[in-house]
């Protein structure tokens, strides 16, 4: 409810005041999307849609993102394309939650992969609804999870 009063109405219930953010709307840094009244809404916009909260998405550990991008050899798991943390416009993946932060995916290896900046950006916008049309599936990763990092 809290998301959805932020996006629908231009201002939170919690904490700040979503009047200071007036006239400061940045595009989502997952699909571009830049027709936000304010930078609450895109941060709840980014949450509901892409699944993580940006305060959140570069919560792993640089070792955590270094296990990941070494297991998976630098390689988009989704493309196959090579990835490199050194291009000129910054790096060209993201190490991505396969059970997303907001529906309690932990920052440990096992639900981490390496994707390209493209694949990244397709995944989260082919699975925006899974939490809320597929909770048994969400369920099923969970315990699975939990039972690896047990």
């Amino acid at each position: 409810m809290k998301a959805h009063h932020t996006i629908a109405h231009g201002e939170s219930l919690v904490g700040s005041d979503a009047s200071a953010f007036a006239g400061d709307a940045p595009a989502c840094p997952s699909c571009g999307r830049d027709d936000f009244a304010n930078t609450v809404a895109m941060r709840a916009h980014h949450t509901i849609v892409h699944g993580e909260q940006l305060s959140d998405s570069t919560r792993s550990t640089d070792s955590t993102r270094q296990v990941v991008l070494d297991r998976d050899e630098y390689t988009c798991q989704r493309c196959e394309v090579a990835v490199s943390s050194t291009n000129e416009a910054g790096p060209d993946y993201n190490v991505h939650h396969i059970i997303p932060r907001a529906a309690g995916g932990p920052d440990h290896p096992d639900n981490l992969i390496t994707l390209c900046t493209d694949c990244h950006t397709e995944v989260h916008r082919e699975l925006e609804t899974i939490v809320d049309d597929r909770p048994d599936v969400l369920d099923t990763l969970r315990s699975f999870l939990r039972n690896i990092s047990e």
